[in-house]
């Protein structure tokens, strides 16, 4: 029997935290299981991680940037100045003039140059290395690289030049469309924009297939990009991996947020309907609880607990801070009601929503009605309101306060990796990708 190889590429693994890591940790593990002995090439260490049987990890550094260099030079001085007692200028007003203008507009150019296309700069000609490495001593059926970061991609582009392997690309999120979406939107962004999309022109073509996570970035890539060879494969969960959750232990109308506040993301809403739902029911304000876990950027942190002191909540909601994987998994087990929140991101899923589904946590999630989150929440079973309709919003917590909403809630579709592997054998055999869309459901198992 001749042995099935894979080849991935990809900037994150574990157990390096990233969540970004955890599809192709989970693909790869299953396909182990269906026979295919799969390379994993990566900048994360393996600390001790126990790699599942057939997945081999071939770790190679980052090395340090020029750009990083640089910014480390310019804090170690600014250290030494505050121990020598010297400060640092404290005018409020900046140097006006030409010149000064035009040095600022030259250190941010530089910047930008040394930082694109992204953060794994520093690591594509080490990652490539190790391909080639591995690619002249064994044959390999496919090589995919995975992203973000996406320079991975040039990485598995250098490895494939030349070769009879087939290349794809796995776009976990949008590149150039995504790039510094939470700032202001100046010339100097969209012009980093262009530089990425004129990256993405160059590298996508040279691929057989670019595989992305939601219907709605396929629909964009296949409108842009007509020549592109582009199928939808959604992301999941391990959930060999998720801890067994003990109904016994959950309280009810218990609420779990587990995630950064950043961007949009805004629990405002949340607090409006639930204290409307304790204003209305007798007994409703004891009953529903919200625990907030993950790290607050600033201003949102002043602003939630401003609000959360505004709706007299104070009581009922406690912000737990960063907590670490497991105990974060745990507290969402012990949940009635898990929150996602996925505001002014049209093209992304995040990806606790698949965690609390895949657990059995009714879920709630926050975002526009045609966005790829609210979409996806739909198909796999969970609840969906946009932030400005708080009457549904309160319609589900009313229901999570008065018991009608059960503890535990099956997807209504595979989410786990398990079963998306199956999906992945077939499409790495060559199954045709129309019968793979139409067969997928009714071929693969639910979980239990």
């Amino acid at each position: 029997m001749i042995k099935r190889r894979l080849l991935v590429i990809s900037f994150h693994y574990p157990p390096d935290g990233s969540i970004g890591g955890q599809r192709w940790a989970g693909l790869s593990k299953y396909l182990a299981r269906a026979g295919w002995e799969v390379h994993v090439v990566t900048a994360s260490a393996p600390k001790g991680y126990a790699m599942p049987s057939g997945v081999h990890r071939h770790f190679r550094p980052r090395r340090r940037t020029l750009n990083e260099w640089y910014r480390a030079r310019v804090s170690a001085r600014a250290a030494d100045a505050g121990s020598d007692g010297a400060s640092l200028p404290q005018s409020g007003k900046r140097p006006g003039g030409r010149l000064t203008r035009a040095l600022i507009l030259a250190r941010r150019i530089a910047g930008s140059a040394a930082g694109l296309p992204d953060q794994g700069r520093g690591w594509i000609i080490r990652a490539s290395g190790a391909a080639l490495s591995l690619m002249r001593s064994r044959e390999f059926d496919c090589v995919i690289s995975s992203g973000p970061p996406h320079s991975a991609h040039f990485a598995a582009l250098i490895a494939t030049l030349g070769r009879r392997t087939e290349f794809w690309i796995d776009m976990r999120d949008p590149w150039s469309t995504t790039h510094e979406m939470n700032s202001v939107a100046d010339r100097f962004v969209r012009a980093e924009r262009y530089v990425l999309h004129k990256l993405e022109r160059m590298v996508f073509p040279r691929a057989s297939k670019v595989l992305v996570n939601t219907s709605e970035f396929a629909a964009m890539l296949r409108e842009t990009q007509p020549d592109l060879n582009v199928l939808h494969f959604p992301n999941g969960v391990d959930t060999e991996l998720l801890p067994p959750r003990d109904l016994s232990a959950v309280r009810p109308g218990s609420i779990a947020y587990v995630g950064t506040l950043y961007a949009g993301r805004d629990l405002s809403s949340i607090l409006v309907a639930m204290r409307s739902v304790a204003e209305e029911s007798e007994g409703s304000r004891s009953a529903l609880t919200l625990n907030v876990a993950g790290p607050l950027e600033s201003p949102h942190r002043e602003r939630m607990h401003s609000q959360i002191e505004a709706s007299g909540l104070a009581d009922a909601v406690k912000v737990l801070g960063v907590l670490p994987r497991d105990s974060a998994l745990q507290l969402l087990s012990r949940s009635h009601l898990a929150l996602v929140l996925a505001q002014d991101q049209p093209m992304c899923v995040p990806a606790k929503l698949y965690e609390s589904v895949g657990l059995g946590i009714p879920t709630l999630v926050i975002a526009e009605r045609d966005s790829a989150a609210a979409r996806e929440a739909r198909r796999i079973g969970a609840f969906t309101a946009e932030s400005h309709d708080v009457n549904a919003i309160k319609g589900v917590l009313a229901d999570l306060a008065s018991g009608r909403i059960p503890m535990k809630i099956d997807p209504t579709t595979p989410i786990s990796y398990e079963a998306l592997a199956v999906r992945m054998d077939r499409l790495l055999s060559g199954a045709p990708v129309q019968q793979l869309e139409m067969s997928v459901s009714s071929s693969l198992p639910h979980p239990a």
